[in-house]
């Protein structure tokens, strides 16, 4: 989200946060190349061209930048779908961690199998932290922008014709127009109540259990933004209502429009903390790139911003 929650009351406060993607929240850096050496000359940019039946391999550089041990979990999301890939030459899965001594800086090989002719967006995350399960506020405050980090690119397989995005209507939805005045701009926060400024951070739940919260989404009261939005249960991608199947949804908003849509989820089976959170993407199906390294400009901020994680308290029934 682009407002901070206040410490002591739990309200939003639309003071902006303060973000860079090159060094996540001062803790690590990361880019993508087309070989392990970290120079402009191999980087992968923003797309990258693909034969048919070629599997698209690259590698990940990852820095840590602090001065302890760290663990990072690193998935992808190809057309706002996550999808398996190998890992350093492991076993195809959705997720794979590795880990890093202080200052240490990793290059990471992945490969995805071939894809089908057209223009998919990937994108390659990685996250900090997820190791830790602690219900204590000033934690789940930190997990706000701080420990995700990501690269995208426009892959090109035998066709640059870019996919129509299909919109979703969020009034078939039952979502609440929040107002203008509602305190996030071009992000998004998930609370317990439509267009709530109260801060939600934990919850206690019984296994099994239907979930209902809310995803509340924004616009920058000076441009219109387009976004996908996704929803992760302990880093693993699930439909965002139990009453649908869909995994993702693509929204156009006007300027200063916020809106405030019911989503749900199924309480994980087993006793623990769990781990809840949502992902926003901006400019879906977008071309990234002008010519080779050189960035499209656009009007709406471009990174990926996570919701707070929620930590789910799961007691048996």
């Amino acid at each position: 989200m682009t407002g901070i929650v206040d410490n002591n009351s739990g309200a939003l406060n639309p003071e902006s946060v303060a973000y860079q993607p090159g060094a996540v929240g001062e803790s690590f850096g990361i880019g993508l190349y087309d070989a392990p050496v970290h120079t402009p000359d191999h980087s992968l940019h923003y797309s990258k061209e693909l034969s048919e039946n070629e599997p698209f391999n690259g590698y990940l550089f990852i820095s840590n930048q602090l001065a302890e041990n760290n663990s990072f979990l690193i998935f992808c999301l190809v057309d706002y779908n996550q999808t398996s890939f190998s890992c350093d030459g492991s076993e195809k899965g959705v997720l794979h961690k590795v880990s890093l001594n202080p200052f240490e800086e990793r290059f990471v090989k992945f490969s995805i199998d071939p894809l089908e002719k057209g223009v998919h967006d990937f994108e390659i995350f990685i996250l900090l932290k997820t190791d830790q399960h602690s219900l204590n506020k000033s934690f789940r405050l930190s997990t706000d922008f701080s420990y995700l980090g990501s690269k995208r690119m426009n892959l090109f397989v035998f066709d640059d014709k870019l996919p129509e995005v299909q919109y979703t209507d969020f009034s078939l939805l039952s979502a609440s127009n929040c107002g203008s005045d509602y305190p996030i701009n071009d992000g998004i926060i998930l609370t317990k109540e439509p267009c709530s400024s109260k801060g939600w951070f934990t919850e206690d739940v019984r296994s099994g259990e239907v979930l209902h919260y809310w995803i509340n989404l924004a616009a920058d009261k000076e441009y219109p933004v387009s976004f996908a939005v996704i929803t992760l249960l302990d880093y693993i991608q699930v439909p965002l209502r139990t009453d649908m199947k869909e995994k993702c949804w693509f929204g156009s908003l006007s300027a200063g429009e916020k809106i405030s849509v019911p989503a749900s989820i199924v309480v994980p089976s087993e006793e623990g903390v769990h781990e809840l959170m949502s992902v926003y993407i901006p400019l879906p199906y977008q071309r990234f790139e002008t010519s080779p390294g050189v960035p499209t400009q656009f009007n709406q901020w471009t990174w990926s911003e996570p919701s707070i994680r929620i930590g789910l308290n799961v007691s048996a029934v």
